[in-house]
Parts: C-alpha cells; structure tokens; sequence
C-alpha cells in the first residue's frame, strides 16, 4: 500500500482566480472583437457567448479536478512551470469547447476571431492571477526574494571579516555555514552581523552533510529532510523505478557509500525505457541495479499523478551536478571512465575551476570498441588502485548499463552510468538552459543540436512510449 501521499494544500482560491479569468477573457475577447458596437449590444450577453462562458466553467471544473488540481501546487513550481500548466490545462478546455460547439451545431455561430481571443486571454489571465497570488504568498512567507547572500564557514579563521562586504553593498544577508563545533564562533558571527542590521541564517547540517536546498520537506510543522530513499518501486514497462528528488538521491548515496560499492546506479529516460519495453534483457539490466532513477520527466510525471510526495526527475548531469557540489571539498572521490580524451580533460579543467577541493582520482577513455580480456582487466585494475568511491560510467546507453552489470562486484566504489553527462559538464555539448528543463523541453533543445542522430530516437521511441503507455492502461482496464 503506498502510504506516501500528496500534500493537501489548499486549491480554493486557484481555482477560483481561473474561474474568474475565463470571465474577464470572454468579456475581454468580446471587446475587441466589436469594440464601439460592444457596450450597446445585449446580444452578446444573451446568446452564443453567453452559453459558451458558462460552458467553459462547467468544463473547467472537470479539468480542475482531473488535472491542475492533480499537479503540483503553485508554490511548488517556479513561474515557467506554472505558465506551462496553465497552457496545456486551457489547451484542454479549448479542445472541449470546440468540441461541444461543432457537436451541438453552434461553430457557425461564432467568431473564430472572439475565440481565438478567448483562449489567448485566459491563458494571460489566469497567469497572471497565479502569478500574482504565489508572489504575494511567498513574500509574506519568506521575505527573501532574490537576495545575495555572503556564505561564512564559522571554522574560517577570517569569519569576522565580513563588515567590509556589506559596507560596499554586495550582499544583503549572511550564512553561516559548518556550525557545529564550531558553535561559539558562529554566535560570535552572529552577533556581529546582529549589530551591524544583517539578516543571518544558520545552515543545517545532519551527521556530516551540509542540508542543500531541494532536499528540505515540511511534515507535521517541522523541516525535515528525507534519511534515505525509499524502497519501493514504480513500475514502467517492466522496469522498477526508484522515487525521489535530486539531492535526497544524492545524500543518499553519499551516506551508503560502503553499501553500495560494487553495485551500479542507472538514469533511465523514455529512450532506455522503450528499449527495455522491446530488450527483456536490458530491462533485466536495470532492474539489476541499486536504483534506476526516472531521468525523463513523462516517467517522473507518472509518479507524481500517483501521489508520490517527492518524485522528480532525476537526470544523470544534474544528479552529477549536485554530486561534485556535495563534494566539492573532498568528501567523496571520483574516477571517470568513458569518452573522448578530449572531453576528459576539459571536464576536469572545468570541475577543478568551479570545485577546487573536488577528489578526481582518475580518467581514462578506453578504445572506441570491444575490450579484449586483458583489457578490460587492466582497465578494472586501473580504476580499483585509484581507490575512487565513486566511478562515474560515460559509455552511452546501453553500453553504459551493460558494462555496470557485468563489472558489478569486480570495481571497487559505486558505477553510475551518466552518459552524455561527461560532455555537459565538459562544456563539449551544450544543455539546455534551466528553464527549457524544466517545462520538459530538453529533449526538444538537444534536437536542435544534432537532428540527423536524434531525429529517429526521439520520434520513434517517444511515439512508442506514448503509445506502450495507453495500451498497458487500456490492458489494465480491461
């Protein structure tokens, strides 16, 4: 029984703002469409338009129910993800209304130009309307906004030095990091920056993690973090998927370091989900691992609608991304294996400017073709002398995942295959920018780059995916 179930945040007024929006878009399509003619002419308010409004909201309500109120809460997703949700919930309603206006006969009656309108206009309204509400929650309820913050290790010896920084007018507030044991000499900082007006945060810790944001959950009125990724499994076209955000996956692994050395971590999107679907053997493959994380956001999409408190996507570059800085003063070492010579070296050029204390015990690009015995044992012996705890795999996938399996217990430290993460880190591809990520338009971004290679991948699998996903449901119904 899954016992991990949505946050119950209150939805009431949303729903309201959106209801309020369609309105003001009718009266607002209405207007332009017959300007001076507008207020002087009562049919409008008495005929087809007046039928459609009210249409629409009663078909609002349905989408509400089915689908916004089923998507994270407004405060939740950032602005971009709010703008999307809004856009395929109108793309919806404006399909039904269609739909309702050519079955019952009354498309004849109305202008294409007031319902095009229509439909731009409420997508602007009930925007806005969230937009505006979210804002004004968040700033009631932190009061940060877009401040810059002067981070302090209490254990520096040069802590105190600060004033200067905030003389000049970069920053506006302070946190004070590696507080415990170091206790006496945060609220010496503290009090300083108490004196001078600063704003000043503790940073939390838990054993020997610093907390990083995208991990902190609230339950029953306390700021928690997750102590370790859960057990069970959504299930995929056979492949079982672990549940969980970025940085929980992250602290996770760094807190099983010893347990998992030896075993492999795979990210799994729609590509290698579809060949799983067709590859008993590969999804034997991913179902092998320590964990297979949703690095796709239809498969973490899935999780969410099943009420999964938690469930992300958690992509191969970012999880690498969050891992170097977790570890970014050695408390974890890394060997790579996989790519180009020349991908490695700008990827440990770039690592060691952005993380200098980073722990790179290794690289190396073994030949582009199959190993002989010898070398695949010189490579093993290469990597386990490094004493690495973690191995990262840049092979692409299915190779990646293939080598993990059949290299599991025999490498020393815990294999993730991250594929084209060695370039994105290596700066040799360029990744999408955040805010493509994260309305789900990075497949679309890396098509742009390389349309002859991504063309038939993403066309073909994703029209499959789609496709495998309703008949397994229309399966399940059955």
């Amino acid at each position: 029984m899954n016992t991990y179930k949505k946050q119950n945040f209150p939805v009431k007024r949303i729903f309201i703002f959106d209801e309020i929006a369609l309105v003001l878009a009718m009266i607002t399509a209405l207007a332009l469409r017959y300007r001076e003619r507008f207020w002087g002419a009562h049919q409008f308010f008495d005929g087809i338009y007046v039928m459609m409004t009210v249409t629409v909201c009663i078909f609002h309500v349905i989408i509400f129910l089915i689908y916004d109120s089923r998507k994270e809460h407004i405060f939740l997703q950032d602005p971009l993800q709010n703008l999307m949700t809004v856009i395929k919930g109108k793309c919806i309603l404006m399909a039904l209304s269609l739909l309702y206006l050519y079955a019952f006969k009354q498309s004849i009656k109305a202008s294409r130009v007031v319902i095009a309108l229509f439909f731009v206009f409420s997508i602007v309204y009930s925007f806005i309307f969230r937009f505006i509400y979210r804002k004004r929650y968040l700033d009631s309820h932190s009061g940060l906004g877009d401040r810059k913050v002067y981070t302090i290790s209490a254990g520096d010896a040069d802590a105190l030095g600060f004033e200067a920084a905030f003389r000049e007018g970069k920053y506006d507030d302070v946190l004070i990091t590696d507080v415990d044991g170091n206790e006496a000499k945060a609220k010496e900082i503290a009090k300083k920056a108490e004196e001078l007006g600063i704003r000043t945060y503790y940073a939390l810790r838990s054993g020997d993690y610093e907390v990083k944001s995208g991990i902190i959950t609230d339950i029953d009125d306390h700021a928690s973090i997750p102590a370790f990724v859960r057990t069970e499994r959504f299930e995929v076209f056979g492949v079982n998927y672990a549940i969980a955000r970025t940085e929980e996956a992250v602290f996770h692994v760094l807190e099983h370091l010893k347990e998992l050395s030896g075993k492999y971590i795979c990210f799994s999107n729609v590509h290698t989900a579809v060949t799983a679907r067709e590859d008993a053997e590969y999804r034997n493959v991913l179902n092998e691992s320590a964990y297979t994380f949703a690095d796709g956001n239809p498969i973490a999409n899935l999780q969410r609608k099943e009420g999964y408190i938690g469930a992300d996507r958690v992509a191969g570059p970012d999880f690498m991304e969050h891992m170097f800085r977790d570890t970014a003063k050695g408390e974890a070492s890394h060997y790579f294996y996989g790519s180009s010579q020349k991908t490695l070296d700008a990827l440990k050029d770039n690592l060691l400017k952005k993380y200098p204390g980073i722990d790179i015990r290794g690289m190396y690009s073994p030949p582009f073709r199959a190993l002989s015995p010898e070398e695949d044992a010189e490579d093993v012996e290469r990597i386990n002398a490094s004493g690495a705890d973690i191995v990262w795999i840049g092979l692409g996938a299915p190779k990646q995942e293939k080598w993990m399996l059949a290299h599991r217990d025999k490498v020393k430290g815990v294999m993730m295959g991250v594929g084209a993460g060695f370039d994105f880190h290596a700066g040799t591809i360029k990744r999408a920018p955040v805010w493509i990520r994260k309305i789900g338009f990075e497949w679309l971004y890396r098509l742009f780059q390389d349309p002859k290679r991504l063309f038939s991948r993403y066309f073909v699998t994703n029209t499959k995916f789609f496709c495998y996903l309703f008949s397994d449901l229309f399966k399940k119904r059955r």
